[in-house]
Order: structure tokens, then sequence, then C-alpha cells
């Protein structure tokens, strides 16, 4: 850390106030756009950040204090984390930007004077009045609940309109009494209409926490309850969510997942990955393990299982050094401040957001702004930064910025934006060597390549080791080297060296996911070609037991049977085939179950023919 000395304060003021209302534009901007999941507008709203938090960076002059201190902290055993397990790099390390950015954010925020604290505030309240509106006109054009407005989701949306709410009546004047009842009211409509059930409540609690105490709260706080309760009734009726109800599930899994990995967690951005083996069971979908956590749906749940107990202590630090400084700055005296906060402490226990960067950044700058505007006691005077300091750290912001947003979104927008070959193929890698989404197309292309030449081999097996290399937590990674090695030895022999590396494949990916049936199965067919058929029967079967309704499995299966010479296996085998695919006739099938019934017409009659 670059070192701090006591000279005279250099940092301009003016300066600090811009940056903080050109910051608050462009998270409005990348909520407007749409959250910048896609990478065109996330790129451009990267760019801008890059700009905007150097310089914010380079005005602050002040040396952090003690709070913000351990929440670098939290994002520097994040790093260890990250390094240590090393699974999914590029995912870690766009978390972890996304969590610096949140930080820088707030801390800038909370820095910036009354005045624009007020004028940022505004800013991000003119956004949610925009995300309302949407998901006003979108509901009311689609006669029904919509799936969040701008946004992709309707939690998101909700997780920034609650929490514009009680900072919308802290930036407006005095003089402006009508448009703020106005805008909040579409706000709350916005809220209503997004159906969110984390959203509602924190709408509630947050209503509750507003209000001066007395018979008027009671009479408003049941009002809305009994409100909040409609909606949600005509939310399930009108848009039923049957995810809803593996919640309990979901936190389960995420305790077992934490319970594996207790100290140092499976690294930011790696629950994906590392949520394989606790693949959830649906016994009333045709796939029984479809449905993989992906996200805790629990921000703290979400934080333990992805940094440990060793993360999770840090940010109780960090909580409490908040607390006491906000205790001598007196900002709890504040209603708008503390209903923000419960309403960040209610969306965030039921929903996980730590990779949710347009929600961390626009928590980040309510949170300081409201820290600056609402503040009774003025912070003392920090140490004073020097400017070769200032220019250090604000140099390090840009590379990490540009490292971690931009330089993903610039590979992102390569590849999604041309037609897709082995050139815009190699541009993208280049742009971003981390990004294994264009090593994987190229693989998958070269595994349809009939016949295959040695350069094909050769090309395919640099091509799935690098993928590999780069991602090694992700089982389809070590699925697609598992069949090239098979495809080297169905079509060149049996190389030791394909053998093995097919086996180690297939092992690795079957350790990672073994819910799922397509590594069993194709490393049977594997065992079935080295001569083994004993092997690709128990590997078959364990296919079928992981997912009973795996159509290509009971053929393969069946087929094994027939050339053991047990005919009557076999035609045990083909009859479950034939049971699994007639339930493809089922309505409301997801692409999971479809591809688990699925499989050549040709391979039923060969099958029925031999048995007759």
């Amino acid at each position: 850390m670059a070192s701090f000395s006591s000279s005279t304060r250099e940092p301009s003021v003016r300066a600090t106030d811009l940056v903080v209302v050109a910051a608050s534009a462009v998270v409005g901007l990348a909520a407007v756009l749409g959250g910048a999941f896609d990478p065109g507008p996330r790129l451009v709203v990267g760019i801008l950040l890059t700009a905007v938090l150097a310089i914010a960076v380079y005005s602050w002059g002040e040396r952090p204090a003690p709070e913000e201190w351990a929440a670098l902290g939290v994002m520097t055993w994040g790093v260890i984390s990250s390094i240590v397990v090393g699974g999914a790099p590029l995912a870690a390390r766009e978390v972890l930007a996304t969590w610096f950015v949140a930080f820088v954010l707030w801390a800038t925020a909370r820095r910036s004077g009354r005045v624009a604290a007020s004028r940022g505030l505004t800013v991000l309240a003119g956004a949610g009045l925009i995300l309302a509106s949407a998901v006003v006109f979108e509901a009311v054009g689609m006669r029904g609940v919509r799936v969040g407005g701008l946004l992709e989701n309707p939690n998101i949306t909700a997780s920034l309109l609650v929490v514009s709410l009680p900072a919308l009546f802290v930036a407006q004047g005095r003089r402006t009494g009508h448009l703020r009842v106005l805008v909040g009211l579409c706000v709350v409509v916005g809220v209503l209409l997004t159906g969110s059930r984390a959203g509602l409540l924190a709408l509630l609690v947050a209503g509750a926490t507003a209000l001066r105490p007395g018979r008027w709260r009671k009479y408003v706080v049941g009002a809305s309850a009994v409100g909040a309760a409609v909606v949600l009734v005509w939310r399930f009726v009108s848009r039923p969510d049957i995810l809803a109800w593996y919640r309990p599930a979901i936190w389960m899994g995420v305790l077992k997942l934490w319970a594996a990995h207790p100290l140092i967690g499976v690294g930011p951005g790696g629950l994906a990955d590392a949520a394989g083996p606790f693949r959830l069971l649906h016994a009333d979908h045709i796939g029984q393990h479809q449905f993989l956590i992906a996200y805790a749906e629990s921000s703290p749940l979400a934080l333990l299982a992805q940094t440990g107990v060793v993360g999770v202590l840090l940010a109780v630090l960090a909580a409490m050094l908040w607390a006491r400084r906000a205790r001598a700055r007196r900002l709890l005296a504040s209603r708008a401040l503390r209903a923000a906060l419960v309403a960040m402490i209610v969306i965030g226990l039921f929903h996980d957001l730590l990779t949710v960067d347009v929600v961390l950044w626009w928590w980040a700058l309510v949170l300081g702004l409201l820290e600056s505007v609402v503040a009774i006691e003025k912070q003392t005077e920090p140490l004073v930064c020097s400017r070769g300091a200032r220019l250090t750290v604000a140099v390090s912001v840009t590379f990490v910025v540009l490292w971690g947003v931009v330089a993903p979104s610039w590979a992102r927008w390569l590849w999604s934006t041309e037609d897709r070959n082995v050139q815009v193929m190699e541009r993208a890698v280049r742009a971003e060597p981390w990004y294994d989404a264009p090593l994987e197309w190229r693989v998958r292309a070269l595994l349809l390549v009939e016949p295959w030449t040695w350069e094909d081999a050769a090309e395919a097996l640099a091509r799935s080791r690098q993928a590999v290399r780069v991602h090694s937590g992700a089982a389809r990674r070590w699925g697609d080297l598992a069949l090239v090695n098979a495809r080297i030895v169905t079509e060149f022999g049996s190389w030791p060296d394909a053998v093995e590396g097919a086996r180690s494949a297939f092992e690795h990916a079957c350790e990672l996911e073994p819910h799922l049936p397509w590594h069993w199965l194709e490393w049977a067919r594997l065992e079935r070609t080295m001569g083994d058929p004993e092997k690709a029967s128990a590997l078959a079967r364990r296919a079928l037991a992981e997912e009973p309704n795996t159509v290509r499995a009971w053929l393969f299966l069946a087929r094994l049977e027939l050339d053991s010479g047990r005919v009557g296996d076999a035609r045990e085998a083909l009859a479950g085939a034939q049971a699994a695919a007639a339930k493809s006739r089922y309505p409301g099938l997801n692409g999971y179950e479809r591809e688990l019934l699925a499989a050549p017409a040709w391979q039923f009659r060969e099958l029925e023919e031999a048995l007759e």
C-alpha cells in the first residue's frame, strides 16, 4: 500500500462531488440498460466505470477508515480463496471485481458533500422511476406479472426499487413534496407488480421502519401486510414458481457444500461448479437431478460457502466497525438510512446477490450517499494521502476494473456479435485467455467432423486440454476432454495415452457431477470398446441409478446384455427404454428432460429385430 503523509489537503472536494454524481449516473445507466448483463452494455458500463472510479480514487486523498480496511480484508481473503481453489478463475475474477467496484463506489459516496450526495440520490431515484414505469407498462401490456421490467429477474428489480424508496425522500428538496409522493407511489406499484416475495417483505419492513411510532404506523403496516398477502396470492395464481418451495432444500445443499470446505470455501464465483454433487432431487419431474444449485438463495449463505468461516468473520468485523462509526456519527438516527438497511438485509437473507453486480453497485451508492446526507456529526479529518500515493492507487483501480470487468465483456462481445468461426474464436481467446466458451465451441465442432484426421484429433486434444486448464472446476470441460480421447481410441486405436486420458477425464467429470448420466454412459461406451462389457454394464447401470429415464442408457444396456447372451435381461432393458421414451409425450418438458428421453429410432428397431 502506498505511504500516507500528513501534508496539506490536496484533493478537490468539487472533483469528488462531481465524480459521485457521475458514478450515480453510470450505475443508473447500468440498471436502465437491463443490469448490464449482456456483453455490449456491460462493456460500455465497464469503460465508464473505469474512468469514473480512477478519478474518484484520485480525488479521495484520505486514509481508509477501519471499516473500509476490514471490507478490503474480505476481498483479499476472496483472492486467496480463489487462488487456492482455482476451479473457476474467470468467474472468481469477475465476482471479485464486482465486489471491488462496489467498495470503491461506497467509499467515494460517503466522502462526498451533502449537496452532491443528494443529487446522486436524485439520479438513482430517476433511474428507479424508469424501472418502476417499465414494470407498470409491461404488466399492463401483458395483463399479468412480468419477469422484472427492464431487468431479467423480478427480485433484481425489487432489490433496486425497495432500497431506492427511502433514499428518494432524502434526495428531494422541501418544495417537491407532491413530486416525491407521486414518484414514491410509482416505485411502490413497481415493487408490487414484480411479485417478488422478498421485495414485498422488504417493502413492508422498510415502511414500518421509516414511519414514526404511533397509532398510524400500526394501521398502515397492518393494511400493507394484508395488501402484500393479496399480491402474493395473485402472483402465485398468475405465475406459479415451483422452485420457491425448494429454498430450504437449496439452503441445506449449500450448507453441505460449506461443510465440505469449512475454512476457505469454494472460492468466489465457484458455487455452481462445486455444487455438482449436491443437485436437488425433483420427485415430480421426469429428471430427478435436473436442478443445479447455481445460487445460494441467501447472501450470507453464499458468502459462507464461497469464502468459508474466515470470510464471514471478516465481513462481521467490517459490519461491527461500520456500526460503531455510524453511532459516533449519529447516522442511525435517520429513519431513511435504517429503512434502507433493513430492506437490504431482508432481501439479502432470501436471495444470493453476491454476483449480481448492478444490485451491489446500486446498494453501495445508496448506502454511501445516505451516510453523507444524513450524518449529524461530521467525521474527524483523517490524514491526507500524498499525490503520488493517490496516483498509484488510481492506476491500480483502473487495472482492476479493466481486467475484471472490461476484458471479459470485450471477449464475450467479440464472441456474440460475429458469425462463429475459428478466426473469431482465436480473437475471443486472445482477448480473454480464461474465457472457455469459444474453446468449448471448437471442441464440440471438431467432435462432429466425419471422418477424423490426425490434424483434427491433435487440435481437439489441444483445445480440450486448454479448456480444462482455464476452467478445471467444470465437469463439462473434463467430459469434452474424455470424449476427445475416446474418439481417438475409436478412430485410431487404443493408444495407451488416449485410453488413460479418457478414463482419467471421465473420472474427474463424474466426480464433479456424479448425478448426471451422460459421463457415466460415455465412459461405459469406452469400456465396451476396450473389451470390458462387465465394467461397461456397471457404468451404464450407474447412469440409470442417477437418472432412471435416460433412454440411451437403457438402449446401451440392452445391447450389452444381448451381446452377453442374456436375452431376458436385454428384453427388460429394452422395455425400460420404451417406457421412458413414452414419457416424451408429457407436456411441459424442459430441455434437460427432452435430452434424457431422446434416442435414435433406428436403435429401437435394431434391438427389436434382434430380439424377435
